[in-house]
């Protein structure tokens, strides 16, 4: 029976190489002591080669143990999935009715490291081993994530005081489907990221994200999900998928971004929008992930594309200020590294002078950047002081120049310093229609550029 405060720690078989499989022991086959010999019960004093990281209690089956021992599996009516042995371990655990991250693994150093950037197989078969009568009342869940992990360097607390109940390594593959009572190939393809030569098998998700499954009525102070482990491969296989991009660009010149998950010797393709083609057209500007899983003969492989949409850089139009104005040009865009034409770095440039100014974004993989050419101008220009309105097309308004670029209001006085005329946003419109010849005063006033400016313009017919 299993209890939380006993310690027995099950390890499998003399190493064997079947095929290209990097598993010593990989069936648990091969062992030191059968269960119940000699009252042993932990891994390293059963088993050849594996061991469990962690002073928690995976239990070793094997049907060649004493027919009365509670871990010959024939008592509980299981079998290996193949040949006579497996090991049990708990992926869930529950105290008093609460959630625990009491969890239990299994660890084998595998006969040679593998080669970063290759392309590995990695499964296991399980099944989960609900309640019977003995010696397990209390294995009433079932539960996902159950899964394989490596790493780098090996786990194997000894102390019993302060161990972790759980271990967070990132599983390479993983149940996310509940498990049953049937074996099940877990497993998946995926691409080594470092010389790692400890295999784990566990669940490395917390309680909180592990889906659980209750199947009969919880009685028991401690209950939990268990799951019988069997036939473990770790293989290099020839497929190549180190072309597939991970984080793809959408530039802004571009109208659609082909996603080319092509693999040689892949046998299909599930993309998870539902498509089955070996490639995938995004034409959405917009960043989002893209998941497909390509299938080879021996496993499924998932690759996510991370497409970030590069939206077009802009500081604005062409233009023309008065003199004494003072223009921001700032790209608002969401980086911190810009290159102007002059050299500066700064996300926002102040322009007082005329010229043309170029800004670009640093980006390895999209072209992002935009220029502008800044005129000034007195504001406002030329002012006539004479204005003959007779219909000759000539000098017929009174015709400012550079009051386009801000709002000018326009009064026309009359020697007598009567208000003859007013117009809030002065158009070149006026021609003293209605008024007789003579010397007129104007005022031009612009609130945007905070200035004023008075004279005389003489109206002759």
């Amino acid at each position: 029976m299993k209890y939380r405060g006993v310690l027995f720690l099950l390890i499998g078989f003399p190493g064997f190489l079947n095929g290209q499989n990097l598993v010593p022991n990989p069936g648990f086959e091969n062992y030191k002591h059968l269960p119940c010999e000699q009252g042993l019960y932990s891994m390293e004093a059963l088993l050849e080669n594996w061991l469990q990281p962690i002073p928690t209690t995976p239990e070793y089956w094997n049907s060649l143990a004493a027919p009365d021992c509670l871990l010959n599996p024939t008592i509980i009516n299981e079998s290996a999935h193949t040949g006579h042995a497996m090991v049990g371990i708990v992926t869930a655990g529950f105290e008093a009715g609460f959630k625990s991250e009491y969890k239990e693994y299994v660890e084998v150093e595998l006969l040679s490291k593998l080669k970063p950037g290759k392309f590995y197989n990695v499964e296991f078969f399980a099944k989960n081993r609900i309640q019977s009568p003995n010696p397990y009342p209390s294995a009433i869940f079932q539960a996902n994530n159950l899964g394989a992990a490596f790493s780098d360097s090996l786990i194997h607390i000894t102390e019993s005081v302060n161990y972790p109940n759980h271990l967070f390594l990132r599983p390479v593959a993983k149940a996310l489907e509940v498990v049953k009572q049937n074996w099940q190939k877990i497993g998946g393809c995926f691409n080594a990221r470092s010389a790692s030569q400890y295999l784990l098998i566990g669940n490395f998700n917390s309680i909180d994200s592990t889906k659980v499954v209750q199947l009969t009525p919880d009685n028991a102070d401690y209950s939990y999900a268990y799951y019988l482990i069997d036939d473990v491969v770790v293989e290099e296989l020839p497929y190549d998928v180190s072309s597939l991009i991970a984080n793809p660009a959408f530039c802004p010149d571009q109208t659609s971004v082909e996603l080319n998950a092509f693999v040689d010797g892949a046998t299909s393709y599930a993309w998870d929008d539902g498509s089955s083609g070996a490639s995938r057209t995004i034409i959405d500007k917009i960043s989002g992930e893209y998941t497909v899983h390509i299938s080879f003969n021996e496993c499924v492989y998932e690759h996510t594309y991370n497409v970030t949409y590069f939206p077009p850089i802009s500081i604005g139009s062409d233009t023309t200020l008065c003199k004494g104005e003072v223009l921001e040009l700032s790209p608002g865009y969401p980086v911190e590294e810009f290159n102007w034409s002059d050299g500066s770095e700064d996300s926002v440039r102040y322009v007082s002078e005329p010229g043309s100014y170029a800004v670009a974004v640093a980006s390895e993989s999209c072209t992002l950047e935009d220029s502008v050419s800044v005129d000034f101008v007195n504001c406002p220009g030329f002012i006539p002081n004479i204005i003959t309105p007779n219909d000759d097309t000539l000098n017929d308004y009174f015709i400012l120049e550079d009051i386009k670029n801000r709002s000018w209001s326009l009064t026309i006085i009359n020697r007598w310093g009567e208000q003859v005329y007013f117009n809030a946003d002065y158009k070149n419109d006026w021609n003293g229609n209605g008024l007789p010849e003579g010397i007129y005063f104007y005022k031009l006033s612009s609130v945007g550029m905070k200035s004023e400016v008075k004279g005389w313009v003489s109206v002759f017919r």
